[in-house]
């Protein structure tokens, strides 16, 4: 194994080195990797046990930090921070690498982040993560045009399911409901639950308010069907309000609370059907 060079006075320094937690590279002006310390070794081990020789092959500057991919010996994505300084090797230019395998943390803050974005039962964004893409979706029909449908559903009598069966059966049902409203859906269009059976769907880039009528009908004839959860056949179905951007509302929170009103005026038609936003209903609300 080739080893920086160590004054015989300085064994120690091998020795430190050689133990270090970090990996070590000296990779040379033409991208080869001269020297390897054994944590380097540990972190390249998919591609050979000996390093030295080979192309390193990622880009090589002098940095402050960038975090970069690793695929370890069992071919498991290793995530390392990278820092480089050039040095002088033997006479000619090179770079000294250090890399700290933050994979643990790298993971910790993906699952924090998810956690803070995305709902646990059903995978789907959470209520803040849909203020934000409502936000976003808002901002883009103002600068490019185009109708925005905002619909607010609400599952009919889920507190019957979790009373009945338990909150275990309950978050199944919510899992599934979620699945069924995903598949209705275009890619440019979104779905978030916002709390318990609360559910928004966001129609982007509409020419007409009958194209959301048109998801309005699939949704409530698609969560009508009979759910089969852990053995139980759940009959369900659901109540949706409808408020259109820029029509009902010029911006985000008074377009959720038109939808919200359109989803009650629903519920008193008696439940699995559909209601647009209009004055009258925000009239008979206050």
């Amino acid at each position: 194994m080739s080893r920086p060079p160590t004054h015989p006075d300085h064994e120690h320094l091998r020795a430190i080195y050689d133990q270090m937690v970090d990996g070590i590279l000296i990779v040379d002006a033409h991208g080869m990797i001269v020297c390897a310390n054994p944590a380097a070794r540990h972190m390249f081990a998919g591609r050979s046990s000996t390093l030295e020789g080979q192309i390193f092959g990622f880009p090589v500057a002098d940095r402050n930090a960038v975090v970069i991919d690793l695929f370890s010996h069992r071919h498991s994505m290793r995530t390392a921070e990278m820092r480089v300084a050039a040095i002088e090797w033997r006479g000619e230019l090179a770079h000294l690498l250090t890399l700290r395998d933050i994979t643990e943390q790298t993971l910790l803050l993906n699952q924090l982040e998810r956690a803070a974005n995305f709902d646990f039962v059903t995978g789907l964004p959470n209520r803040k993560q849909f203020f934000r893409q409502l936000e976003r979706t808002l901002s883009g029909s103002r600068r490019h045009g185009g109708l925005v449908a905002l619909l607010f559903i609400d599952l009919d009598d889920f507190k019957s399911v979790n009373d009945e069966y338990g909150h275990g059966t309950g978050d199944a049902f919510l899992k599934m409901a979620a699945q069924r409203l995903g598949g209705l859906l275009r890619d440019e269009d979104s779905v978030a639950r916002l709390a318990g059976d609360e559910f928004t769907v966001l129609l982007t880039q509409l020419e007409q308010p009958r194209e959301a009528e048109s998801v309005a009908m699939k949704i409530v004839e698609s969560l009508a069907k009979p759910f089969n959860v852990d053995g139980h056949t759940i009959n369900s179905g659901a109540s949706i309000g409808i408020a259109l951007f820029p029509q009902d509302a010029d911006a985000g929170d008074p377009l959720i609370r038109r939808a919200d009103i359109a989803m009650y005026q629903a519920k008193q038609l008696g439940k699995s059907t559909y209601r647009f936003y209009s004055a009258q209903d925000n009239y008979e609300a206050r």
